[in-house]
């Protein structure tokens, strides 16, 4: 597949891989994944009768809001089983930290560096860099933790 000039012109303006690109794009589909079940099941805790309650409730919401909730109702609920307490909130636990990796990297600007196959993702709070193959580790565990 050819790809055209805007594309590699791009592509060299940035310092971005094809590898590269196609890792963030891993991340970006699979923190949405994350975020999907976080709405499935702060519904199911609302009230999981009536499902349209709880998407009203989560309408707005962003990712960490919903994690907070997920937290409180799955302690408090009895919905949740006392023995699947605690590996829910792993889970929540988990899904936090991949979101968070995964805005460091595409809130991030990137750059080159003279390393071959790293990447720099800098941004404006926290300086990092991040190899390729690091960019599609936070992909792979955003998908494992997407199949919660």
């Amino acid at each position: 597949m050819e790809e055209d000039a805007e594309v590699q012109g791009h592509r060299l303006w940035v310092g971005m891989t094809s590898e590269g690109e196609a890792a963030v794009g891993r991340i970006a589909i699979w923190a949405a994944s994350v975020e999907d079940n976080l709405v499935e099941l702060c519904v199911s805790l609302i009230n999981h009768l009536d499902r349209e309650v709880g998407y009203a409730v989560v309408a707005n919401m962003n990712a960490s809001s919903m994690i907070q909730l997920a937290r409180q109702l799955s302690a408090d609920s009895d919905a949740v089983r006392d023995g699947d307490r605690a590996e829910v909130q792993a889970m929540l636990t988990e899904a936090k930290a991949a979101l968070e990796q995964r805005n460091k990297i595409l809130h991030a600007s990137v750059g080159e560096l003279i390393l071959e196959g790293k990447t720099a993702f800098r941004h404006r709070r926290k300086k990092g860099v991040r190899s390729v193959r690091a960019a599609a580790a936070v992909g792979d565990h955003l998908a494992w933790s997407g199949r919660a």
